[in-house]
């Protein structure tokens, strides 16, 4: 009688283990959806003041490279204002996502000899860049006080067709990069970068 209880209870924890080990279903890979950027350049209803002031940017700033960057457009132009501390050139650039500096427009802020606020038109190549020969900068304005430089300037939402940058126009609803490129102390522009960042951003309808 006893063999035969003996019996039955190691049949039931056969059966059970049986049971517990049973492997459970391979759960199917769920995908993460891949983020795209918040809207990193607002929409304003009519034109922005180009005077070293952030007023009027609908949006919180984009922040790369220690520089704080507002961004906004009109449907008519692109708004930029730069901060950063720093005592030499900066400059922002918009290119395709993902390409880097190549063939991107780039906006140079700079100090002459006299001291006098000056600006550049250049496009990217690799990792430098060069004298685009054209601008269609509308406004700009540049300042510096206690270790930090401000640059603002306004300029068409659709790019020079006289030179190959690699962005014709900035679109509502598409995303491009930012490139932003600094020297901590010279305001020689054929001096080579100091500091350099880059960030996707999506332009807001």
């Amino acid at each position: 009688m006893f063999k035969k209880r003996l019996f039955i209870l190691g049949f039931v924890l056969v059966i059970i283990l049986l049971v517990g080990c049973e492997a459970d279903p391979p759960e199917e890979p769920v995908e993460e959806p891949i983020d795209e950027p918040e809207y990193g350049m607002g929409h304003v209803d009519g034109p922005l003041n180009v005077d070293g002031s952030s007023d009027g940017y609908p949006l919180d700033p984009l922040e790369e490279a220690g520089a704080v960057i507002h961004l906004a457009h009109d449907d008519e132009y692109i708004y930029v204002h730069l901060e950063a501390e720093v005592e030499g050139w900066v400059s922002t650039g918009f290119n395709e996502s993902g390409v880097g500096m190549d063939g991107a427009n780039m906006v140079i802020g700079y100090f002459s000899g006299e001291e006098m606020p000056a600006f550049r038109d250049d496009v990217g190549s690799g990792r430098t860049h060069s004298e685009a020969g054209v601008t269609e900068v509308e406004a700009f304005h540049l300042a510096r006080a206690d270790g930090v430089t401000v640059m603002e300037f306004s300029y068409p939402v659709s790019f020079s067709a006289e030179v190959d940058y690699n962005v014709e126009e900035i679109i509502p609803g598409e995303i491009y990069s930012l490139i932003i490129a600094m020297h901590d102390s010279s305001d020689d522009i054929d001096t080579t970068h100091s500091v350099r960042g880059m960030t996707d951003f999506q332009v807001q309808p």
